[in-house]
């Protein structure tokens, strides 16, 4: 078991409260941060309970691109 970090920013503008809610229902995701200043967010999570692309796409979904 390992714990992993991705950063994305936002390509519009921001919803923290669908980013925190979305996020939050994703298993595996251990920590979100959000970082008002650059539109951005950074995710850790578990890498034996959800993979990278799950998350990404997720994030995808509402706006956001990986750094």
């Amino acid at each position: 078991m390992a714990i992993r970090e991705a950063r994305f920013r936002c390509t519009g503008t921001p919803d923290y409260g669908m980013l925190r809610e979305q996020i939050s229902m994703l298993h595996g995701v251990t920590a979100m941060a959000i970082d008002p200043q650059n539109a951005g967010v950074i995710v850790d999570w578990e890498d034996t309970q959800i993979t990278p692309l799950r998350i990404e796409l997720t994030l995808n979904a509402m706006g956001y691109q990986k750094l």
